[in-house]
């Protein structure tokens, strides 16, 4: 029997559909768990199952040709991935890895494509997210081909920020990733994200304590980003 931990209930994308139907949909998965840094797929993956994730988190990624990575995104919790294989029935289109300890739902492609077809406000949710990511892949492409790897770090780290709770203006970002993972996020090297995180910090942009980096004033990020700042750039 399947606990509620691991029901497919819980996930937004499944918000309105009849209990009868999801605990059907929830019946018709089986449960896979990875453990920490265990490729989940990736391009070569004969399935095209869609995957959601119960618990832990994943490592949306994909190779330049000179074999270094690059991450696009982090999915926790009540994400899901994988729609893109199942729905044209071609390879998968990125790597996905486990960042920590997983436990997910695999719903089979075809189980999958009946459920858009027999739901439209699922359909749309989903055109919603493949309409998003076509969006953020597309300010990536630009990012990469127009900003040099300091605006690109500024990019991340604005991204990545959250209002501090304690300072009035300030940004944080917490837990910080390691200079390989921003360095995979914006193709950069781990050393030349190291040299931009250093200048940022003697210019008093950002400030580094443990995990935490505090942002005192985002604007002053925001516009190196844009180009208008006067700190050392690096192109990469």
């Amino acid at each position: 029997m399947t606990s509620d931990s691991e029901s497919l209930a819980g996930f937004a994308l499944f918000d309105g559909v009849p209990p009868a139907l999801m605990a059907d949909l929830t019946g018709r998965c089986h449960r896979r768990s990875y453990t920490a840094r265990q490729v989940i797929c990736d391009v070569t993956s004969a399935d095209r199952d869609v995957m959601f994730i119960h618990r832990g988190v994943v490592t949306v990624s994909s190779y330049s040709r000179s074999g270094r990575e690059i991450a696009f995104a982090e999915l926790g919790e009540g994400a899901y991935f994988g729609e893109i294989a199942a729905i044209d029935g071609m390879r998968r289109s990125a790597t996905v890895t486990a960042r920590t300890d997983c436990l997910l739902s695999v719903m089979p492609a075809e189980r999958f494509r009946t459920l858009l077809a027999e739901q439209p406000v699922v359909a749309w949710r989903v055109m919603t997210r493949l309409t998003s990511l076509i969006r953020a892949s597309n300010e990536r492409l630009q990012s990469l081909s127009t900003q040099t790897v300091t605006q690109r770090v500024c990019r991340e780290l604005i991204t990545l920020s959250k209002p501090s709770p304690a300072i009035r203006g300030a940004h944080l970002v917490h837990p910080v990733p390691t200079q390989a993972d921003l360095g995979s996020r914006i193709n950069a090297s781990r050393e030349t994200v190291a040299r931009v995180l250093l200048d940022l910090a003697q210019d008093g942009l950002v400030v580094r304590k443990g995990r935490t980096i505090t942002i005192p004033d985002l604007s002053r990020l925001q516009a190196l980003m844009e180009g208008l700042g006067g700190t050392m750039v690096y192109a990469e």
